[in-house]
């Protein structure tokens, strides 16, 4: 039988030596990566996975796609051509999306593709057009714009809410990574030619912004872009980094907790999915410079083992 001196001596043991993989522990079991779909979207975006139809759906930024597979049917999937260029997706109710695209925000029936405006949002604007974007957990659905060329200073995020249109951050150049952690009152977002995640405090009651955004990571690698990032029921920030071809967990200290490794060289947004919210789907882009596992560019990829995955709330409108 251990006594207290034995008690000490293990866990200073355990601190020192494994406190990585005890952390790790908490939050995932065994994982493994293997292709949900195998389709090369050009630009994949924006997976969501609707808990309501059992069904993830993503986007193909660049051919204007929106598309879906159903858990229960594995050869469901579907492919519907839009007007306008769309990137980001939240779901509404059983029958509905809500879909930001180039021109605005829109309620989407999912069966007959006929779509409601609900704002618009710069669609005057030719050079511009829409980017990440993400339902927060107090019925909001943000929606980050940046210019198509990628110009210094031009990106910013929006927060429809209640019917109301507000640009809640300036100033960036590649908007991304919108997620929320609604625990501890705050918003997420990258820029991703600045290698920069940001965390921006907002109000308890309603998600309203209250501070300006603050550094919460910044990569030392000024070549890797963080992309789209999802939040766990502990905080953990889960985010895809394009050009490294992995996911990262970082806690909500910014610590980095746990690195996976993809197939695909450019992973560009995460969602948990599944009844329990057990699966972390990724979305990828194509890589016409990989040499190796060129099949599987721009595929979207399923992770498993995760623990304290969270489903997305519904836009609540």
């Amino acid at each position: 039988m251990f006594n207290r001196k034995c008690w000490v001596f293990l866990i200073k043991y355990l601190l020192i030596q494994g406190f990585v993989n005890i952390k790790e522990s908490l939050f995932m079991t065994d994982s493994s990566v293997t292709v949900f779909s195998n389709l090369q979207n050009k630009l994949g975006e924006s997976p969501l996975w609707h808990p309501l139809l059992e069904t993830l759906f993503w986007v193909d930024i660049e051919k204007n796609l929106l598309l879906s597979k159903c858990l229960t049917k594995p050869d469901s999937l579907t492919q519907v051509e839009m007007q306008d260029t769309v990137s980001a997706l939240a779901w509404l109710d059983k029958a509905h999306l809500i879909i930001g695209t180039s021109t605005g925000i829109y309620k989407y029936h999912i069966a007959s593709g006929v779509r409601q405006t609900l704002t618009f949002l710069e669609n005057t604007q030719s050079t511009r057009r829409s980017n990440d974007g993400r339902a927060d957990p107090w019925g909001g659905f943000w929606l980050s714009t940046m210019d198509k060329n990628a110009c210094s200073g031009e990106g910013k995020i929006y927060r429809f809410y209640q019917n109301s249109l507000n640009c809640v951050v300036q100033g960036l150049t590649i908007p991304n990574g919108l997620c929320f952690d609604k625990a501890r009152s705050r918003a997420y977002y990258c820029d991703s030619k600045a290698s920069c995640i940001f965390t921006l405090n907002v109000n308890p009651d309603s998600g309203e912004p209250i501070l300006p955004g603050q550094v919460f990571y910044q990569f030392k690698n000024t070549q890797v872009d963080p992309d789209g990032c999802v939040i766990d029921a502990l905080g953990n920030l889960w985010l895809a980094v394009w050009d490294m071809g992995c996911v990262m967990c970082l806690s909500p200290d910014g610590e980095v907790l746990n690195t996976l490794s993809l197939a695909a060289t450019k992973p560009t947004s995460v969602a948990f999915g599944g009844n329990n919210a057990q699966w972390l789907f990724v979305t990828s882009a194509d890589d016409s410079n990989v040499k190796t596992n060129q099949s599987l560019q721009g595929n979207v990829f399923e992770i498993s083992g995760i623990k304290n995955g969270q489903l997305e709330p519904p836009v609540i409108i």
